[in-house]
């Protein structure tokens, strides 16, 4: 490394030494310049080609400039830092101008460069196989280097070439694909990127000006400038397809490009947020590995031309909802070569289409309810109008009777009229209590509150004891009563019924028993049993849903009573049920079901 040092009289300096010096200077700041665009696609391998074309340029320099043949092999040996990392990352930079995304993956990248980086090694290690140069010596009359190249470098060189044809391809190929307004650009490109391959060749097949000197260095240079004119006066990075980056970092639809065999060549940031995947997992991947769960999807789509459908996809651990549409892409040749897929987001709509249908049903429901209503009444006016028709009547005759034989009735003939009178009323007010009750459930909004279930069971025995002490009725009550949440006047009215109906349809003389169970979803089961015959299953079918007395010959009721029940539990968010085995003395077990009151 000592041959390194800056001692003056090692050198000779000419003005082409000062021209590449010059020439790495402007490469440097060219590097900082492009700095500014460095986020846009294809810009960091231009980044690398500037680095490259810097590092050729001064190092030739000091090579040209060199005196002994040690200090000039040493910088050549520095200079390939240059040679091989230039054609590189041109080929990289037109791959990612031209759209190839799918050879821009990150393990070919790495690939590439590795590769690439082999060919350093072997001027480096060229004394132990003499396969790079075979020979080598000082020109007399120019200084310049003279070698003799091994077959290491011809393939070197021949991958380099190939590595800069392939660009310039790539980038002739935009010109004839794109609008008026970008060939200037392209034209601009693609005379830059001529440059260096005219340079080399020039200078390794010997037709050169001035005999021995390197071109090379400077026409990657001279490119390098000019492609940094074609930025600040044609607006190169606005450029098909920078601005289709720009472009589509603005769009809010999701897009992906999927070639022929379905794998991904392209997409989008919106997209990219919905896959939520690195670069390098995605370029190249399969959509069926991407996309698991439209599999089914995918096979029908690569089908059909045009494809449209309404998914579902889960993003941010919500579950949204996209219009997707999915287009043939075809080549020059009209021959299918992928699919566009866009994925427009209708999650809103589909959301408000949701509420929309939520309302209709709830609509339904309404409707459907008041004609179920209607159909209940008119159920009801079946079984009552004839209990109310013979109440009636008997206030009706009771009190003609005396009206017209009050002259010739005993005290105790007029009082038992008169408890005709006064039974028939009451089961009419009673009657008419549960029609009033039964509106009021349907109509009335109430805020549910922590209940004292105990409470309201002992309100309803006492509206009841006489009913109680008249039938001889022992009913059992439990020791504690969970605290559940309801509406403590409906509730009554529930309890009320049950204990009216054990009484009525138990044994002789009635025994019921009261109590409640803890259920596992955080509800309490209350229930109350009886000492009666029991009801048969069709029976059980027809309580609740109907207006009707199952037992006409024991009861006087009129079949109001449990809708009454039903209707207040459900509205209270709770269900109600009857359990029985039909067999006499066993009786049965009606129950209701509510939210338990958390503390």
């Amino acid at each position: 490394m000592s041959n390194l040092e800056p001692n003056i009289d090692n050198y000779i300096i000419t003005p082409l030494f000062l021209l590449l010096l010059i020439g790495g200077l402007i490469g440097v700041i060219t590097f900082f310049f492009l700095l500014r665009f460095r986020r846009t696609p294809g810009v960091k391998y231009w980044l690398v080609w500037e680095v490259a074309a810097s590092i050729w340029a001064f190092t030739y320099a000091f090579e040209y400039a060199a005196t002994n043949i040690e200090t000039k092999i040493l910088w050549s040996k520095f200079s390939y830092f240059g040679i091989v990392y230039g054609p590189v990352a041109f080929l990289l930079f037109s791959l990612s101008l031209s759209s190839k995304f799918k050879y821009l993956q990150k393990k070919y990248v790495i690939l590439i460069f590795a590769l690439a980086s082999l060919f350093i090694l072997f001027p480096f290690t060229n004394d132990y196989h003499h396969l790079h140069w075979k020979s080598y010596g000082i020109n007399p009359e120019t200084n310049a280097t003279d070698y003799v190249y091994g077959p290491l470098f011809w393939i070197m060189t021949g991958l380099a070439y190939l590595a800069l044809v392939s660009g310039i391809v790539n980038i002739s190929i935009l010109y004839f694909k794109l609008s008026g307004y970008y060939k200037r650009q392209i034209a601009v490109l693609f005379a830059a990127s001529l440059l260096p391959l005219t340079g080399n060749i020039i200078y390794v097949f010997h037709i050169n000006p001035l005999p021995g000197f390197d071109w090379t260095p400077f026409t990657f240079l001279l490119t390098g400038i000019l492609i940094a004119i074609n930025i600040s006066q044609f607006k190169m990075f606005d450029l098909v397809p920078f601005a289709r980056n720009k472009l589509f970092e603005m769009l809010p639809d999701a897009i992906l490009i999927v070639d022929s065999s379905r794998r991904i060549a392209d997409y989008n940031p919106a997209m990219k947020r919905l896959i939520e995947l690195e670069d390098n997992e995605l370029i190249g991947e399969s959509v069926d590995k991407i996309f698991p769960k439209w599999r089914k999807m995918i096979r029908q789509m690569s089908e059909i031309p045009d494809f449209q459908t309404i998914v579902s996809h889960e993003v941010q651990e919500k579950i949204c909802y996209f219009d997707l549409q999915a287009s043939s892409l075809y080549d020059q040749r009209k021959h299918s070569n992928g699919r566009l897929v866009v994925l427009k987001d209708i999650t809103k709509r589909v959301q408000a289409d949701e509420e929309i249908t939520e309302s209709h049903i709830r609509l339904i429901n309404e409707i459907q309810e008041k004609e179920q209503l209607i159909s209940d009444l008119d159920s009801f006016s079946h079984t009552v109008a004839h209990d109310l028709k013979g109440m009636l009547g008997a206030i009706v005759t009771a009190s003609n009777m005396i009206k017209f034989g009050i002259d010739d009735m005993s005290k105790d003939e007029l009082l038992e009229i008169n408890d005709i009178i006064g039974q028939s009323a009451t089961k009419t007010m009673h009657i008419t209590t549960e029609l009033l009750t039964l509106a009021s459930v349907r109509q009335q909004e109430i805020k549910l509150v922590s209940v004292n279930m105990q409470k309201l069971v002992l309100d309803a025995m006492s509206r009841l004891k006489d009913v109680i002490h008249a039938k001889g009725a022992e009913i059992l009550l439990p020791y504690t009563w969970p605290e559940v949440l309801g509406y403590e006047a409906w509730l009554e009215e529930v309890w009320l019924n049950y204990i009216s109906n054990a009484i009525k349809y138990g044994g002789t003389p009635p025994v019921i028993q009261i109590g409640s169970d803890f259920l596992p979803d955080e509800r309490i089961k209350f229930w109350i049993k009886d000492n009666g015959k029991g009801l048969s299953r069709e029976e059980i079918e027809l309580l609740f849903t109907k207006f009707i007395r199952l037992d006409t010959t024991r009861a006087e009721g009129h079949g109001l009573g449990l809708s009454i029940v039903k209707r207040i539990v459900e509205k209270l968010n709770g269900e109600v049920g009857v359990e029985s085995q039909n067999i006499p003395g066993e009786g049965c077990v009606f129950y209701f079901i509510l939210p338990l009151a958390k503390s």
